[in-house]
Parts: C-alpha cells; structure tokens; sequence
C-alpha cells in the first residue's frame, strides 16, 4: 500500500548511507521534496518514482508497498555466476 513508501524509502536510504540531501542532488530535486516524501506528506511523481526505483535497485512496486520482494541484480555475471546465484537464493528460500 501506498502508506509504505515514506518507511521504505527512508529505510533504503539509510541501508545505503546516503543524506537527504545527496539524494535530492542525485535526483535533481530540493531535500524539502525527499523530506516531505519521508514524512509522508507528499508523493514523488511518476518519474521520480522511477528514478528512486533505479537508483535503490528496487522495483516501483516494493517503493509502493505493492510487493514486499526486493530485487537483486545479477545481470553483470556472465550466465555461470548467474546459475550459481540463482542456486544458492533457492536453497536459502528452500531453508525457511
């Protein structure tokens, strides 16, 4: 749900050690604007949203609250490391 996107926001960018302002200046937007996202008292517009998405490697959707899944990009490897990874993230899936 929508509600999610201030926590998630803040959360990743805290995961990713970057200021309010850093962001802002990443996205060419004001810290007022990322502020007011955090807080929950305004919405990024689409674009944002998209630019957020690319630069925290996560989808629209998990900023939305939509979906809880994150995302891993693997497409650096070549395809051996990518079957290994994809092998090891079933196998810590098939622990829970």
């Amino acid at each position: 749900m929508i509600y999610d996107f201030s926590e998630r926001l803040k959360t990743l960018r805290k995961r990713d050690n970057i200021s309010q302002n850093a962001l802002a200046k990443t996205l060419g937007i004001t810290r007022a604007s990322v502020n007011a996202w955090e807080m929950g008292i305004s919405y990024p517009n689409a674009q944002s949203l998209i630019l957020l998405a690319k630069y925290f490697n996560v989808s629209v959707d998990y900023l939305l609250g939509i979906d809880d899944r994150t995302l891993l990009d693997i497409s650096g490897l070549d395809p051996t490391g990518q079957e290994l990874i994809s092998k090891i993230v079933k196998h810590i899936i098939s622990l829970k």
